[in-house]
């Protein structure tokens, strides 16, 4: 990508992602978690539903830093999202993030068990690359001609 790397180029690299793997503090250990972002038009918030008595809510109340990690082998997009995890109790927020697939979880908008965690970034890195196909050929000219292949643009971008 030639362009300069943006938060809006970030948010596009991102949105439409069904699940990103979510990092919390639990006391000096890192835990992850496999998640479902939720993306809202026009907002930079990210949005999870969990369960009230989830480990990972424990973990915020100590400590919001909160890393979430998204990665894409079809376009060759990854990108880590470091930012607060906040908790939300909001019934009206939950009925328009509701969608169908949430119900394999939650008996639905109204189940009192739903908690929010709103994800704010401070901060993104990425790397944009060709997709797994194309970095599969570049690898194989590279080894074949001992020239470096371009693999693509990393960076870290403020959010």
């Amino acid at each position: 990508m030639s362009d300069v790397m943006t938060p809006e180029k970030i948010y596009e690299m991102i949105e439409g992602a069904h699940v990103c793997t979510f990092s919390s503090l639990d006391g000096n250990r890192i835990r992850s978690h496999p998640m479902t972002p939720q993306f809202v038009e026009g907002e930079r918030t990210i949005w999870f539903m969990t369960e009230a008595g989830a480990s990972k809510l424990s973990d915020l109340r100590a400590d919001s830093d909160v890393t979430l990690a998204f990665g894409n082998t079809g376009s060759g997009n990854y990108v880590s999202l470091m930012g607060r995890g906040n908790i939300v109790v909001d019934r009206d927020r939950v009925h328009r993030l509701w969608k169908a697939p949430l119900k394999q979880y939650f008996d639905g908008p109204d189940d009192p068990k739903i908690v929010l965690i709103a994800f704010n970034a401070d901060e993104a890195d990425y790397w944009d690359g060709p997709n797994a196909v194309m970095a599969g050929i570049k690898m194989l000219v590279t080894a074949a001609t001992g020239e470096p292949a371009d693999l693509g643009e990393s960076g870290r971008v403020a959010m």
